[in-house]
């Protein structure tokens, strides 16, 4: 019950900073007919410094991009490189994280 207090209070404060932002028109004075949706997701992106919010998910998010998918790459290719070697029968390479 309390994580849906948590949740139902997390989505006001949300659509409470997001009211906050009177919406630009991103158009200018063009002959187009703006879209409210593409104008919202305009303001709401020059000022996400009130949108931001630090939680388990943000967290996960930024570590799996910061330390998680750097060290897959790195590993794929340090794999591939002693796959080759072992092909040509040459001795593998030593490299950083590289035991052999």
């Amino acid at each position: 019950m309390s994580l849906l207090r948590q949740a139902a209070s997390q989505l006001r404060g949300r659509t409470a900073a997001a009211a906050q932002h009177q919406q630009q028109r991103l158009a200018g004075n063009l002959p187009v007919k703006p879209n409210k949706f593409v104008e919202e997701w305009g303001t709401r992106r020059e000022h996400v410094e009130n949108e931001f919010r630090w939680d388990a998910k943000t967290l996960m998010t930024i570590a799996l991009w910061v330390g998680v998918a750097p060290y897959a790459v790195y590993k794929g290719s340090i794999g591939e490189f002693n796959h080759v070697d072992r092909a040509y029968n040459r001795s593998e390479r030593a490299m950083l994280g590289n035991t052999k």
